[in-house]
């Protein structure tokens, strides 16, 4: 009889220590699991921004932040002594400013990353297609990391053909987000006269 109520009382404790969740009070159901902040990505700009206004971007291999703003946009048929091969160059001024306390780069090619122009015909073509990669003009020209609180200034170049003016240019930063900007098929912004006399050699 004895052995019975023992039983009993151990079987009816079981059934509690089950039903409480553990002994603990709390439960677990409809909570969600609790996982690390981490800053928000910058938000991108619409679809197709217009040509001066400004993207804050994720910098090469996730480090730092840049704010990239394409400012102007030329079209030339020879860039000093170099011809496009397509007919066309177009040159586009962008500045990069660094927006944390650490250095940031912009992305390269090889990273799946940087700049890019999408024609009106939906052909991409890249800063390195053609004889782009020979325009280099002076003042503009800047590679590698932009340090804390500076800022710089570089062309991207596209070999297109004359068909292929007023495209979409994008850029894809170090967290493979993508920025776009509607470049006009004229020449446009603040940086054209520079840039044509820079062209003339």
């Amino acid at each position: 009889m004895r052995t019975t109520a023992v039983a009993l009382l151990l079987a009816a404790t079981l059934s509690l220590t089950a039903c409480s969740g553990g002994g603990d009070g709390s439960s677990s159901a409809g909570k969600s699991p609790v996982t690390p902040t981490s800053p928000a990505p910058p938000s991108s700009p619409s679809a197709d921004a217009p040509l001066g206004k400004g993207a804050e971007t994720v910098g090469s291999g996730g480090t730092g932040r840049l704010a990239v703003t394409p400012t102007s946009a030329v079209y030339a048929a020879k860039a000093i002594i170099d011809k496009p091969s397509r007919g066309l160059f177009v040159v586009v001024t962008v500045k990069d400013r660094a927006v944390t306390a650490v250095a940031a780069a912009e992305t390269a090619p090889i990273e799946r990353g940087g700049w890019q122009w999408i024609a009106p015909d939906g052909q991409t073509v890249t800063t390195v297609d053609g004889n782009a990669s020979n325009v280099a003009l002076d003042g503009f020209n800047h590679h590698g990391p932009v340090q804390p609180g500076a800022f710089t200034w570089r062309t991207e170049a596209f070999d297109i053909s004359e068909a292929q003016r007023g495209g979409t240019l994008v850029y894809t930063d170090g967290l493979g987000t993508a920025y776009r900007w509607k470049i006009p098929a004229q020449d446009a912004g603040p940086q054209v006269d520079e840039v044509k006399r820079l062209l003339a050699g």
